[in-house]
């Protein structure tokens, strides 16, 4: 006889179904987040991040937890699973595209468009690449080769005018005609001829006829089925068939053409992202994001709390007596520190989250979907850091600590400026207190 074991997941969603506790909601969440990764996992060939894909899919999983009913009878991970997925198709329907760019280029491409926009506002006039740059922080060769890249991308429409023909009142869908009345084969491209000539060669005499007399001598169903002794319902059967062999055969050649032109497309662009450097983005000491990518990141998940209703944490972290630490060993080893400490927070943190350098011994955490629980995160963190031994020999007076300051949208700030200073004087408290973590009041 077997005994029925009580799905953990089922009975926390019953709980909060019942309760609407919040912690047993975190709890929810965390127990489902294999669920998330595994169907992320799914779109790793999109050219998105794996990590966007999954904080995509964390948010459909929260939609989930908060919309399920138990009392419909449906398993709760049946229900996730659509949501997830559904969560993360709507987003790379709204970033998709016809050949994908890395997720950095498309970042600073945002960047450009908006202090375009801004300096284009300020001086009244287009600003120049170098203008652009300046104000990026990047080289002007940099921002050239991302502009460069737009064109690569995209996908011009028959409805929309192009290049010299702006100026006209007619599309080019309007500008082709219904049907020519003298085709003229002369006209297409060598290759084009050779592709329809030889499809035509597989079609069977009389179906090779049926599509010459229709269009290339414009003779009408009913005058082809009179020279060839056929009713005209038997001339259009032929004309279909025709036609769709004719299309098989020459979509395979044109799927070949396709695919060959997105490779070499891929490679320009390999080539352009070589010269757009990462470090655009990245810190050169740690590795990690740097404090301008950060920021907008932060922009980003603050616009997107705001429209799922979630909560976001906004963590700085310190650490302190790294000045003393390099008085007393050298600028080099300082460095090292600063770069074992990147390691720990990057091995606590959880694959949603960002982390970067925000200043010379600060970094900056962002932790989407997290409201006070961040504190548990940012214990561990502070226990990590004051457990590793960065030297053999550590006197007291060179010891590293790590200090935290935590802020949360929308209980302490809801704006990116007063979110980081309300979690800076949280850090400030800490310090002041001589505690390793301080929540903003």
């Amino acid at each position: 006889m077997s005994v029925r074991v009580e799905d953990p997941l089922a009975v926390l969603i019953e709980e909060y179904a019942r309760t609407r506790d919040a912690t047993v909601r975190d709890e929810v969440v965390l127990a489902g987040m294999d669920l998330v990764e595994h169907i992320a996992q799914r779109y790793r060939f999109t050219a998105e991040p794996v990590e966007d894909l999954v904080q995509e899919g964390t948010i459909g999983l929260i939609n989930a937890v908060e919309m399920f009913d138990p009392s419909r009878g449906v398993k709760f991970t049946t229900y996730a699973s659509h949501a997830v997925q559904g969560a993360i198709q709507h987003y790379l329907r709204d970033k998709g595209k016809l050949i994908r760019e890395p997720g950095w280029l498309h970042d600073l491409n945002q960047r450009i468009n908006k202090t375009r926009t801004r300096l284009s506002h300020t001086f009244g006039r287009e600003p120049t690449t170098g203008e652009i740059a300046s104000e990026l922080d990047v080289s002007a060769q940099q921002v050239e080769d991302a502009l460069r890249t737009r064109d690569v991308f995209r996908v011009s429409s028959l409805d929309q005018p192009a290049g010299d023909e702006a100026e006209s009142s007619y599309s080019p869908a309007e500008r082709l005609p219904a049907r020519p009345a003298e085709p003229d084969a002369a006209r297409l491209p060598v290759v084009d001829r050779l592709a329809i000539e030889e499809a035509l060669d597989g079609l069977r005499q009389v179906e090779r006829q049926v599509v010459y007399d229709f269009f290339f001598n414009d003779l009408s169903k009913t005058e082809i089925a009179r020279r060839l002794g056929y009713s005209a319902s038997h001339v259009a059967h032929l004309l279909r068939r025709a036609l769709r062999q004719l299309r098989d055969r020459l979509l395979v050649e044109e799927r070949a053409a396709v695919t060959q032109r997105i490779q070499a497309l891929e490679g320009q662009i390999e080539h352009y992202a070589r010269r757009v450097a990462e470090e655009t983005i990245k810190d050169d000491l740690t590795g990690l994001f740097n404090r301008r990518y950060l920021l907008e990141r932060l922009d980003e998940e603050l616009a997107r709390s705001r429209r799922y209703s979630t909560q976001l944490s906004v963590v700085l972290v310190e650490i302190d007596g790294l000045e003393a630490y390099g008085v007393a060993y050298g600028a080099a080893e300082a460095e090292r520190a600063l770069c074992v400490a990147a390691d720990l927070l990057t091995e606590a943190a959880r694959r949603i989250d960002r982390i970067g350098r925000y200043d010379e011994r600060r970094f900056l955490l962002l932790l989407p979907n997290t409201g006070e629980q961040a504190t548990v995160l940012c214990t561990r963190i502070a226990q990590m850091v004051d457990a590793h031994r960065f030297r053999r020999e550590l006197s007291p007076a060179t010891r590293l600590r790590a200090l935290l300051g935590i802020a949360v949208y929308p209980d302490h700030a809801d704006q990116v400026a007063t979110l980081l200073r309300a979690a800076d004087e949280a850090l400030q408290a800490a310090r002041a207190r001589a505690d390793s973590v301080v929540l903003a009041v």
